[in-house]
């Protein structure tokens, strides 16, 4: 029998409230899933971590199973673009399958201060690192003291 409520285990919740806790997971989730751009006819997700130290920012993507000769990073317009294919062999049939496969784009919007030529890639043990160099300008420098 529903009354409005929605039974939990220890906890009564009005189904307003429930409806608003998805409607608000649902949002969350297309709001951080938004910059991601995924094509393919199974997608997936490569989990990704940006940082910035004083003279550089860094990308690292978790791609395990991608050829190297399956990933391209390009930079244009102020993005950073990811894109990698991982294809499935076509022979098997599943007991079960959690894994994806297709192609994945990503792209990241690029602050003004990095230095598009110093960018450099590195892929190893599946895993995607990009450093980008800051500018000269823009980096922190230590100045001399003059003693008078």
């Amino acid at each position: 029998m529903n009354n409005g409520m929605t039974r939990r285990p220890g906890l009564t919740v009005p189904d307003s409230l429930a409806s608003a806790s998805r409607d608000l997971n649902e949002l969350f989730d297309r709001l951080f899933d938004a910059p991601l751009r995924v094509s393919g006819s199974q997608a997936w997700f490569a989990p990704t971590s940006v940082w910035e130290d004083d003279g550089h920012f860094t990308v690292e993507m978790d791609l395990p199973g991608i050829a190297p000769d399956d990933l391209d990073v390009t930079v244009d317009d102020g993005k950073l673009t990811v894109t990698a294919k991982r294809a499935d062999a076509e022979d098997r049939k599943y007991l079960h399958q959690e894994r994806r496969f297709g192609e994945l784009t990503r792209s990241i919007t690029l602050p003004e201060s990095v230095d598009p030529e110093s960018i450099e890639a590195e892929y190893a043990h599946g895993v995607l690192r990009v450093t980008l160099t800051k500018r000269p300008e823009v980096q922190p420098r230590k100045i001399d003291i003059k003693v008078g």
